[in-house]
């Protein structure tokens, strides 16, 4: 997932460890990939398996850690001052322009793979939903949490204490579980911004306590994890038998995933904000900062490398899973680099 866009202001410069959580979170997200890539070279039901699928489990909170980051980042600046006609511009090159034209790229991949599967009559409902590719619905996330955010201008004015936020957010959590189990059906919660409320409650009051951050940080940190032991009680047994074809209980899975994303979106901050002065803070930087780029074009070049015949998977496990790290972080990092400040970068990525 990537680095949603900065708005007006330079948010890195006031929060240094803005991008430093980017850069951790795009991490994951590659971690995540890569493991589900390699899950389908082990059997099933092996202790290698088993470990990988546990592994790739645990690493699947980036989509509400970079919702609640961007809640708290555009929180922020909404709280200093909302210019509605700014806003929309900046979000509108940064967000909805790369999710189009991404969108069109990888439909023309997904054609030139499988031509006889690609229906034209689809396109408009792939774009409603992210499906264009398996990563792009979380910029159509971005977009509407971009709708969502001024709406809660409100709550992020008024201050509400932790408790309230936190207990509304989960109400109305609960809310959109049960009409969508028992009302209306979504064809992909995962691609509506309801379903990330949690992560987005515990932004909005966050953003409104920013210049008491570390010690909120501090105080919080055994709750949260706490929270974290709870929701992987409930989710992680669940999602592996998910994994493995068997019927699990959907109430428990989802609960217990709201309650672990979203306690590890706050201590994946709190990690950050550590690591914003240690020496690995400058390696971040770089990652967070060309977050989104990795983002789109990472799925692309592991597609490549799975297509190549003979390499590099027949080197083992180990080789194998380095060099599409390497490659999956490393090209779509250098390009970002390379054209950075080219007109090329503004119309590819938006930045």
């Amino acid at each position: 997932m990537p680095a949603p866009p900065r708005p007006a202001q330079a948010e890195p410069d006031r929060f240094p460890w803005v991008e430093v959580f980017r850069g951790l979170a795009i991490l994951e997200v590659l971690f995540h990939h890569l493991s589900g890539r390699f899950l389908r070279m082990m059997e099933q039901g092996s202790a290698e398996w088993f470990l990988l699928v546990v592994l790739n489990r645990v690493l699947h909170f980036a989509v509400p850690a970079f919702l609640f980051l961007t809640t708290v980042v555009l929180g922020a600046a909404l709280i200093r001052g909302f210019h509605p006609l700014r806003y929309a511009q900046n979000r509108l090159l940064r967000v909805v322009w790369p999710y189009l034209l991404w969108s069109g790229l990888y439909l023309l991949w997904r054609y030139h793979e499988f031509p006889q599967w690609f229906d034209p009559g689809r396109i408009p409902h792939q774009l409603l939903w992210g499906k264009a590719y398996f990563h792009l619905y979380f910029l159509v996330l971005a977009i509407q949490l971009t709708l969502l955010l001024p709406l809660l201008l409100p709550l992020l004015r008024w201050r509400l204490p932790f408790w309230g936020v936190m207990l509304g957010g989960g109400l109305l959590t609960l809310g959109v579980y049960f009409f969508n189990r028992e009302v209306y059906r979504f064809e992909y919660p995962g691609s509506v911004i309801l379903w990330y409320l949690p992560a987005i409650a515990l932004g909005v009051w966050l953003a409104g306590q920013l210049e008491r951050l570390d010690e909120l940080l501090r105080r919080g940190r055994l709750a949260a994890l706490g929270v974290v032991a709870v929701g992987l009680a409930f989710y992680l047994p669940n999602a592996v038998e998910a994994r493995m074809g068997l019927p699990v209980n959907t109430m428990a899975y989802q609960v217990g995933h709201w309650l672990y994303t979203t306690a590890m979106a706050f201590l994946l901050l709190g990690l950050a904000v550590r690591l914003s002065g240690s020496p690995l803070a400058p390696f971040l930087r770089l990652l967070g900062r060309y977050s989104l780029q990795i983002y789109l074009i990472h799925p692309l070049v592991m597609r490549l490398l799975e297509r190549t015949p003979g390499f590099p998977e027949p080197l083992g496990f180990v080789p194998a899973f380095a060099i599409y790290g390497v490659l999956a972080l490393g090209l779509p990092l250098g390009l970002a680099w390379l054209v950075r400040r080219s007109l090329f970068s503004r119309w590819m990525f938006g930045r």
